[in-house]
């Protein structure tokens, strides 16, 4: 009897042994296995409702851009510009040209490479050099917004003032495709703006 117990121990120790190598593993579960139906729709609903949200923030800060610079500037009169500072007639362009479709964008008020103001429109960037000027803007006005353009990679370049240009300016703007936009423009801008905000 002793021997029969001892016999069917190391005979289950063998079996068991046997079992244990010759039992196939479990496979894990897949790790790419593709997403279901409900799944696809989920991350579907999320991304839709990120996008809009993200979309409605964007259009928010725009208009309320467009809002604050139409309360400061929209009544203002070529005149009245001449009160402001160099940084204020920057904002001031950014807003005017914001309403006529560009994207604007203020560089850094030091180390501006040339360019005050970077607009964007139709996948096309201008870099402005901006000049709250009384008097007349010379050579150096030119000079700096091809800097500008050349620094921040745009294709075109503008400079604007509130007064006017010196011979001079205008000759190396001509041959430079620099183009020039001085008092006047700047009021018959405004006046387009105006006419664009009582009609709609």
């Amino acid at each position: 009897m002793k021997d029969l117990i001892t016999y069917l121990f190391f005979g289950g120790i063998a079996w068991l042994v046997w079992r244990a190598f010759t039992k196939k593993p479990t496979p894990p579960p897949l790790a790419n296995e593709p997403p279901t139906q409900e799944e696809n729709e989920a991350r579907h609903l999320r991304n839709t409702m990120q996008f809009a949200k993200d979309q409605h923030r964007a259009l928010s800060k725009k208009q309320r851009e467009q809002d604050a610079w139409q309360q400061r500037f929209g009544a203002a009169q070529a005149t009245q510009l001449d009160q402001l500072s160099g940084v204020e007639f920057e904002e001031f362009l950014a807003g005017l040209f914001r309403a006529q479709g560009y994207t604007a964008e203020l560089t850094s008020t030091t180390g501006d490479y040339g360019a005050d103001l970077i607009l964007s429109k139709d996948g096309q960037r201008i870099a402005v050099q901006a000049k709250r000027y009384v008097g007349s803007v010379g050579v150096a006005a030119v000079q700096e917004a091809l800097s500008g353009q050349a620094y921040y990679q745009c294709q075109a370049a503008l400079v604007i003032t509130t007064g006017a240009f010196t011979v001079n300016a205008l000759e190396l703007a001509e041959k430079s495709g620099v183009k020039m936009i001085g008092r006047s423009d700047i009021g018959n801008l405004m006046a387009k703006h105006e006419a664009k905000a009582k009609n709609g």
